[in-house]
């Protein structure tokens, strides 16, 4: 054997070595992650997270140490019948603050079995209706679908019995032939907060994501009729005879009568009342999407992305300042996870690392104390940090993915 070539042999068994060790680098390339999939196809909604303890190169350092203080700061507020108030500082717990918590608990890697997780569940459980649902008063989709994804991701064996009847809750609950409604309303496949109460796209969301936990995908006909309710809520084709719109791609709160947005009405040169699409439902709509089986091609994800592309901001929820800000961030996190995107292309052509990006801005609105809460805007009791922190923790959760 040649001195040449025994070099070499030597210097390929040191760079192995390296390599094994993570000592080496690997060949120039894009980052592990970054790369955009393709064939119109869009990463699963629920794709495994980066190991707790461990911050990825795609998200903003301290990420997980931001988490395990969010984490912690609830535990702490947690109450002793499990559950978490409406009020801060109350001594009653509410079901709705305590299903979002735990599910932002259970997003943030905390495991079911761990003490404070456990006690949420049996506070939910409290509150299981002969009928299925899951509920105290009011609020009946919005707190039975929340309750649906915490009890099916802790545990699907043990609370089986409750999560089918929960399901069947919501089917029923849901607009459509059932309730006298046809296809042709402006209500059709719509979720309300209660069956009397008029659908809306913030609690359609959040039955398509109950749905999904369930396993419902877009060949079952409660998803189906979701996606023709989601549809009319955004500017295009589908909301037309039903609401009139500021543009394409955006989404409004509800078709319902003519239609509503939380961001208000303009006036059209026609004279015609309009309506303005805003940041939260936009991304609520571009997530039901995606969740209901749309790809990435379909024109209506494609216009729904434009849309998020021409108001990219982290600062405010767009045309409502910091009204429902944390809901809007959470969202942002859920949806671009959901659509598998690692960039965005702002409307003056810049490009965004979102993951970075929203990971930096919830880690610099974090509380000494480890919470999160909205001074600003307590529109939605966002001024509540038992309801802040949870979205905060979802959204951080949002960033660990690899796509």
């Amino acid at each position: 054997m040649t001195a040449r070539r025994l070099m070499a042999i030597l210097a390929l068994t040191l760079a192995a070595g390296l390599l094994m060790c993570g000592c080496g680098r690997e060949p120039a390339g894009p980052e592990p992650g970054t790369e955009e999939p393709v064939n119109g196809e869009v990463a699963p909604p629920d794709a495994p997270p980066v190991p707790a303890g461990s911050d990825a190169g795609y998200v903003t350092p301290g990420t997980q140490a931001a988490m395990d203080r969010g984490i912690a700061w609830l535990k702490k507020a947690q109450l002793d019948d499990g559950g978490w108030p409406m009020e801060a500082g109350a001594s009653k717990s509410h079901l709705g603050v305590t299903a979002v918590a735990a599910h932002g608990l259970l997003a943030a890697g905390v495991p079911a079995d761990d003490l404070a997780v456990a006690k949420a569940v049996t506070n939910i459980l409290g509150f299981a209706k002969p009928d299925g649902g899951i509920y105290d008063e009011g609020l009946r989709n919005y707190t039975t679908s929340i309750a649906l994804m915490v009890l099916k991701a802790a545990g699907e064996q043990k609370h089986q019995e409750v999560t089918k009847k929960a399901l069947k809750f919501l089917v029923d609950l849901q607009w459509g032939e059932g309730h006298g409604i046809e296809q042709e309303s402006p209500d059709y496949g719509g979720a309300g907060y209660g069956q009397n109460r008029r659908p809306d796209l913030s609690n359609t969301q959040w039955l398509v994501q109950a749905y999904s936990a369930m396993g419902l995908g877009k060949d079952d006909k409660p998803v189906q009729n979701a996606l023709i309710f989601i549809s009319r809520c955004q500017a295009g084709e589908a909301a037309k005879g039903y609401w009139t719109s500021d543009g394409q791609g955006g989404f409004v709160y509800t078709p319902h009568e003519g239609g509503e947005s939380k961001a208000g009405e303009f006036v059209l040169p026609s004279g015609e009342k309009g309506l303005k699409a805003y940041g939260s439902m936009t991304y609520a709509g571009f997530l039901s999407m995606i969740y209901a089986g749309l790809d990435r091609t379909d024109p209506r994800v494609m216009a729904a992305r434009e849309w998020i592309e021409r108001h990219w901001t982290l600062e405010e929820n767009p045309e409502l300042g910091m009204q429902g800000y944390f809901y809007y961030l959470m969202t942002m996190g859920k949806a671009l996870r959901a659509h598998g995107t690692a960039t965005i292309i702002d409307g003056q052509g810049r490009t965004h690392d979102w993951r970075k990006e929203l990971s930096a801005k919830l880690i610099s609105l974090q509380g000494d104390d480890g919470s999160w809460t909205n001074p600003e805007a307590d529109r939605w009791y966002e001024g509540n940090p038992c309801i802040a922190t949870p979205f905060a923790l979802i959204g951080l959760n949002a960033c660990k993915v690899k796509l």
